[in-house]
């Protein structure tokens, strides 16, 4: 049967023989190129696959430690017991890359503090700078934490933004403004 080349391929729906085509390079989630350290290509149960990174980013926002929801097809994908990292690579996205990146670092995942780590450098890899960790965000929904200590959190976040110190700082000059010319025309009224 030959390939209709009016017929547009479905990107949700992985294909076990693309005809030889060669397969995405980049993860579907943040479109950055995939490579052996903190991009290195995951597949899940449903076949679809993304990099590390996006995979931990999601899993450490999830409430759901132990699975991954592909955002693609919504089909949960069991962690190994070893972790996010020890999911399968995607052998066919790294057989695509050049030499140098088809050995995968050793990463360890550390979701209570929302890190990506570098454990060793292959032996194999040439001399190069790779960035020893990776923050991934705060866990989601710790049961350790208060909801007074999660707004405080917040609150702090958002009173260390320029904009709102700037918006805060100028407030407090407008009110002075208004405060003074109130106690001027109220000694004015009375005297």
């Amino acid at each position: 049967m030959e390939s209709d080349p009016n017929h547009l391929r479905d990107p949700y729906k992985p294909d076990a023989d693309d005809g030889g085509e060669p397969p995405d390079l980049e993860c579907a989630i943040c479109f950055c190129q995939f490579n052996n350290v903190f991009n290195t290509p995951k597949v899940l149960e449903c076949k679809h696959t993304f990099c590390l990174e996006c995979l931990a980013r999601m899993n450490v926002k999830s409430t759901h430690p132990n699975t991954i929801l592909c955002p693609l097809c919504r089909a949960y994908t069991p962690l190994p017991d070893l972790g996010l990292p020890k999911l399968a690579n995607d052998s066919t996205v790294l057989s695509y890359l050049p030499a140098a990146m088809q050995h995968v670092y050793s990463i360890r995942f550390n979701r209570n503090k929302g890190k990506l780590q570098v454990k060793r450098v292959p032996s194999s890899a040439p001399a190069q700078n790779v960035s020893q960790s990776l923050d991934v965000g705060n866990p989601a929904g710790e049961e350790g934490e208060s909801g007074s200590a999660r707004e405080r959190s917040v609150l702090i976040t958002i009173l260390r933004a320029p904009l709102c110190k700037a918006f805060i700082m100028s407030s407090v000059a407008i009110m002075t403004v208004i405060l003074v010319i109130t106690i001027i025309l109220i000694l004015r009224a009375t005297g």
